[in-house]
């Protein structure tokens, strides 16, 4: 469509050693309609030919697109000049019902010629499992070997749409560099559980409070509504599963404003080469899954959008700079904590082993100054005292010798003054 143009790349996953890329994309354009289209068939062991599944996926959704937005366009073409177009709700009402319908009844006719031609074969049953073995071989629900997700973007001069089955991602991006996924994500679609073009009852899923079908999620505005997005993105989980699940959206609209801003910076051609090398480093770098990626974009618009992009992502890598940097504070003052912590640890230890060694050194001198009186005339239980208890032993017989020696004198000092008596009383007779 004038104004637009339209990309879509796919590139084999490391995970997958077999070689075979499971996605597959598409885009188309005329002077009606621009259109890109992205398929995602399952790694279940059961869905060996999802390969071919999300092949042929992408073909009839392009080719059911084309045929839809031709049909309506004589519509359009014919209130051109008149108040009362085709209303949004008679458009969504069709696109249910004629598109999507068409869509996936043309899938399973090409996978149902696909088998009838290529009966599954042993090598291929080998993996899979015993509850599909026992189906496959009776003929039922060939169709799962098949399964896919699918995701489907397109713009004509009166409004835009995009339909979505299973997981990945659906993100446009307006003027003022703002972006939205408006297709309603499915609560079903969780780590590798997926809804699938294969499921039974795909086009029958509808939720009645939100009065919306939830197998086949889509979404319809009209250019009269609201102005269109610059650019459109659809890509596989691939691509949207490398980054957090909480801040996913976030990390996308950051991606493909910088892809927007390449774009204007080195041109279509170039950057397609670039949107290929970053597939290929998600697929070898990344997630290692197959990796898939397409859109449209309005060049002109771009360029007048690309002030406003490029100051978003500077905020963004700015915001990215300082949440790196209070991280980093974070953990510093952390590892502070830690450290102040286990200093207070030691230091309490220290204390109570000096509490303890205090303890016992006040003990031991109790016990010293208590032990004389202890000891006091007592023998000694060792010979340690041998000798001081011989000195003491020496000193008590040496005492008793001076103590019969002053007696001794005194018996002869009294025989003395008894004789000097005797002769005092003779010379007086």
């Amino acid at each position: 469509m004038e104004g637009y143009k339209s990309f879509a790349v796919k590139v084999t996953g490391r995970s997958h050693k077999n070689g075979v890329c499971q996605d597959y994309t598409g885009s188309y354009e005329d002077e009606g309609v621009s259109i890109a289209v992205v398929a995602d068939g399952h790694g279940d062991s059961s869905c060996f030919r999802s390969d071919r599944g999300s092949m042929y996926a992408v073909n009839c959704a392009i080719k059911g697109i084309q045929q839809f937005v031709k049909e309506q366009e004589a519509d359009f073409k014919r209130f051109i000049k008149k108040p009362s177009p085709p209303s949004r709700r008679g458009l969504e009402k069709l696109l249910h019902e004629q598109l999507i319908k068409q869509t996936v009844a043309s899938w399973n006719r090409l996978v149902m010629t696909d088998y009838q031609k290529n009966p599954f074969t042993e090598q291929e049953l080998e993996n899979v499992s015993e509850k599909y073995r026992k189906r496959y071989e009776k003929g039922e629900t060939t169709n799962k070997a098949y399964g896919t997700s699918l995701i489907a973007a397109a713009i004509t001069p009166w409004y835009w749409f995009g339909f979505h089955i299973g997981d990945g991602r659906f993100t446009v991006l307006y003027q003022d560099g703002s972006g939205s996924q408006p297709v309603p994500w499915d609560e079903k679609c969780y780590l590798n559980v997926t809804t699938s073009i294969c499921d039974d009852d795909i086009l029958d899923r509808y939720d009645d409070e939100e009065e919306r079908y939830t197998g086949v999620r889509t979404f319809l505005s009209m250019k009269e509504d609201e102005a269109p997005p610059i650019a459109f993105f659809i890509c596989s989980d691939g691509v949207d599963d490398n980054y957090p699940v909480e801040e996913n959206e976030e990390h996308l609209y950051k991606l493909y404003r910088k892809i927007a801003v390449t774009f204007v910076d080195y041109g279509y051609e170039a950057t397609c080469g670039q949107i290929e090398d970053l597939a290929k480093r998600f697929a070898t770098e990344g997630k290692g899954d197959d990796t898939s990626l397409a859109g449209i974009i309005n060049m002109e618009e771009l360029k007048k959008a690309a002030p406003v992009l490029r100051e978003m992502i500077e905020a963004a890598e700015a915001k990215k700079a300082a949440d790196k940097a209070a991280e980093a504070e974070e953990a510093k003052a952390a590892e502070k904590a830690a450290e102040d912590a286990a200093a207070r640890r030691e230091a309490r230890r220290a204390e109570r082993e000096s509490e303890r060694e205090a303890t016992k050194a006040e003990e031991k001198a109790k016990a010293k100054a208590e032990k004389p009186k202890a000891d006091a005339g007592k023998k000694p239980d060792s010979g340690e005292n041998i000798e001081t208890y011989g000195e003491f032993s020496s000193n008590a017989e040496q005492s008793g010798d001076d103590e019969a020696k002053s007696k001794a004198e005194l018996v002869q000092d009294a025989k003395k003054a008894i004789d000097e008596a005797a002769k005092k009383i003779d010379m007086l007779v």
